[in-house]
């Protein structure tokens, strides 16, 4: 990466740590081993002088110390899918409804509506979960989303 575009992506950072750190789960501890690239401890840095008290990951938690943070938000931008109506485009009717019907159930209507119009990129443990459900309908094919695009895991 050339130095303009890592300067570009740095930048691009800082003002969505500056913008999600007054609500974000914030991480203080500084002995953790993975902070210099964990978003909640990079967003220490932009945490707002008020108010008085911020939420923050509990340094004492056993898994935390441990260094297993549940927590971990990677600093690195994961290339995530967007939108779900391509997937169901060279499907049988019967196979996309008992794939849908069942997306539904398990993620809820909202939000399967959100991942599927693309106000909401999936996440990686749903698209697996979307590509397992795939399957176990019978669809074999690779699934095809409608576009992917590159941010945060927040």
């Amino acid at each position: 990466m050339s130095t303009t575009n890592q300067q570009k992506t740095q930048d691009k950072l800082a003002q969505l740590l500056a913008a999600k750190a007054p609500s974000y789960i914030l991480c203080l501890n500084n002995g953790c081993s993975r902070r210099e690239h964990c978003l909640r401890w990079l967003a220490t840095a932009y945490a707002p002088e008020t108010p008085l008290s911020v939420r923050a990951v509990n340094p004492r938690n056993t898994d935390v110390a441990a260094g297993r943070c549940p927590l971990f938000r990677d600093s690195k931008p994961l290339r995530m899918p967007l939108g779900l109506t391509s997937i169901y485009h060279d499907m049988p009717s019967r196979v996309e409804r008992s794939i849908k019907n069942r997306l539904i159930a398990a993620l809820g209507r909202k939000r399967y509506y959100e991942y599927h119009g693309g106000k909401r990129p999936v996440d990686p443990a749903t698209e697996s979960f979307i590509r397992q459900t795939a399957r176990a309908n019978g669809w074999e094919q690779e699934l095809q989303f409608n576009d992917y695009i590159e941010d945060y895991l927040w």
